[in-house]
C-alpha cells in the first residue's frame, strides 16, 4: 500500500466519523449515542494523527532535528574551529566545511540537509 492510498483510506473514515457525530440517531440508539459520539471524536483526532504523520518530510523539519547553529570557536591561518551545536565538539576544518558532524551526523552545510531530505523521502517512497 503507497502512502497516498493509506491517507485516502484514513480520510474517508475520518469523513464517515464525521458523518455519525453528524447523525448520531441513524447510526445509535437513544442510550449509546453520548458514547458513540464522544467514540466518534476520538477517533476523528487518532486519524489526524495518523494523517499528519503521513506528511510528506518538509526542509523546515530537517533543519529542526538536525540542524543547529555552529559556533565558530577561532579563526586560524587555514583553518577553523567551530563547536558541534547537537554534541558540542570542537571540529577544525580546514578549507571546505564537512556536511556532517563526526561524532553525532548533525548537518552542518545546506548540501547536508538536502542529502537527509532526500533520503528520508526515499525511505518513504520505499515503505
Amino acid at each position: 500500500m503507497t502512502r497516498e492510498e493509506a491517507t485516502d483510506i484514513l480520510k474517508e473514515s475520518k469523513r464517515q466519523n464525521k458523518i455519525m457525530i453528524d447523525n448520531p440517531t441513524t447510526f445509535w440508539a437513544s442510550y449509546q449515542m453520548a458514547d458513540g459520539v464522544k467514540s466518534a471524536k476520538r477517533r476523528i483526532e487518532a486519524l489526524d494523527v495518523a494523517l499528519s504523520a503521513l506528511r510528506p518530510v518538509s526542509r523546515e523539519q530537517v533543519e529542526k532535528v538536525w540542524r543547529g547553529k555552529w559556533e565558530l570557536v577561532r579563526r586560524m591561518a587555514a583553518s577553523i574551529e567551530c563547536k558541534c551545536p547537537k554534541c558540542q565538539r570542537t571540529v577544525i576544518f580546514t578549507g571546505k566545511p564537512a556536511n556532517f558532524c563526526e561524532k553525532c551526523g548533525s548537518a552542518n552545510t545546506d548540501e547536508a540537509v538536502d542529502m537527509m531530505l532526500e533520503r528520508w523521502k526515499e525511505a518513504l517512497k520505499n515503505d
